[in-house]
């Protein structure tokens, strides 16, 4: 064997070895984790564990009638800064980081006791939490997503629940699952949160989207948005609700509470006519449109949001603590 025919050999191992280390790399090499420990990033609200997940929430307010708020995909408690307070002077408002969002604690699904990123699990957290916080029954406000698992509530456990109000609903899915062929690739369960990592910018802009009167999303709105990927873990999250959540079968013949449904006409992520439709498919259901806003009413119109809720409620300024 010549010289250069061992050279070419010796090239070809070369390039051999080095495919070898870059997919044993690939394969075993962990990807660090981002983020901080949630209890470390607020300590103005509260932490409480349900069946082994740490769950972020806000706790305000009294009163006879309790709010439970359920954010969208996304989105955290940060998303009803506009309405909590002056809705706590009407009753006792819980408003909970949805597991996968938020500063709620990311944990690993195949080490819980059920998985928190489906409706269900979801669903047993929320009615955990209300069990800890001593709360029978209570009025959901779910936006979006968020909504989806209200309705869920409702048509599984309608005795803890008083009033559906419903913004935005994304009603005809679970929320943001991916598709079951990327699922099914190789090495998807590690390498999805890293792909995640790499797609905040198209996340900002979904926010935009959401948006009609962009010069209301502020920089301290888009920060507060982006606050939660100081959690540690946030990308696993994110993975694991895209991964798990699914759209279930809601009997919606079997709700029997009021429901109300707000939208805006502009909504570009949730198009109001599927807040319409809901009208035929839900036998007590008041829907009440508004202008001048997009996806999230709660945040550009929230005088007007507000205004529609307690009315539909019954709730007059008489009722106001101390009125």
């Amino acid at each position: 064997m010549g010289l250069a025919e061992r050279a070419g050999q010796l090239v070809k191992s070369r390039k051999l070895l080095i495919i070898l280390a870059i997919i044993l790399a690939i394969v075993f090499l962990p990807i660090p984790p981002l983020g901080r420990p949630v209890e470390e990033l607020d300590t103005n609200s509260n932490f409480i564990v349900i069946d082994g997940l740490k769950i972020h929430y806000l706790d305000t307010g009294s009163g006879n009638r309790t709010f439970i708020l359920l954010h969208g995909f996304g989105a955290s408690i940060f998303s009803w800064r506009e309405i909590v307070q002056p809705l706590s002077m009407y009753g006792r408002v819980i408003a909970l980081d949805r597991p996968g969002f938020g500063l709620t604690e990311r944990v690993d699904p195949s080490k819980a006791p059920y998985n928190p990123y489906t409706v269900d699990g979801e669903a047993r957290l929320i009615l955990g939490l209300m069990d800890a916080l001593n709360i029978s029954r209570a009025v959901f406000v779910g936006h979006s997503a968020g909504a989806y698992t209200a309705l869920y509530i409702a048509s599984r456990h309608p005795e803890r629940v008083e009033a559906l109000i419903l913004i935005a609903p994304a009603w005809r899915s679970g929320g943001g699952g991916l598709p079951r062929f990327l699922l099914s690739l190789p090495l998807a369960d590690k390498y999805g949160p890293l792909f995640l990592r790499a797609s905040v910018p198209s996340l900002e802009k979904i926010l935009y989207k959401a948006w009609y009167d962009k010069g209301k999303l502020t920089q301290q709105v888009i920060d507060g948005y982006k606050y939660p990927l100081n959690a540690r873990d946030w990308d696993k999250g994110l993975y694991w609700v895209m991964k798990y959540r699914r759209a279930v079968d809601i009997d919606l013949n079997s709700i029997e509470v009021p429901v109300l449904v707000i939208h805006c006409i502009h909504d570009e992520i949730v198009p109001h006519e599927e807040g319409e439709q809901l009208c035929s498919l839900l036998k007590n259901l008041t829907i009440q449109l508004l202008d001048n806003c997009g996806h999230l009413p709660h945040e550009e119109t929230p005088e007007a949001t507000l205004e529609i809720m307690l009315r539909f409620l019954g709730i007059g300024a008489e009722e106001k603590p101390g009125a």
